[in-house]
């Protein structure tokens, strides 16, 4: 299986288990948007969509994370600024209580990347 954090060109597959219900164009539901399952698989296969979302939606932050790191290292700025990260820790955190501020400082982990790396 293709890991789509490490190739975010890749295409995210469509459900296709039996009673899936498909949100627009063959795209799992987005938040708010209502979630119908008629059946396990149907259920699994949306969580799976999701899932395939999330990494690519990941690629593309940690991608852009890392061009910004590097344009404030090269006007001089640190590589890392993080009262900006405080800011989403704490918007993750209200959303998401706890468990919010894990999940921020995992993002944050993947999209800073090793120093020295662009």
């Amino acid at each position: 299986m293709d890991n789509l954090v490490d190739r975010p060109d890749a295409a995210i597959p469509a459900p296709t288990a039996p009673g899936a219900t498909l949100t627009g164009a063959g795209r799992a539901p987005l938040a708010g948007e209502p979630l119908t399952i008629s059946n396990i698989p149907a259920g699994r296969q949306q969580i799976d969509d999701i899932d395939a979302q999330l990494r690519e939606l990941l690629a593309t932050r940690r991608d852009l994370s890392r061009q910004i790191q590097a344009l404030r290292s090269a006007e001089g700025g640190p590589r890392i600024e993080h009262a900006r990260e405080n800011e989403i820790i704490a918007v993750w955190a209200d959303e998401l209580g706890p468990r919010g501020v894990e999940i921020a400082m995992a993002v944050l982990t993947l999209c800073r990347g090793a120093a020295g790396q662009p």
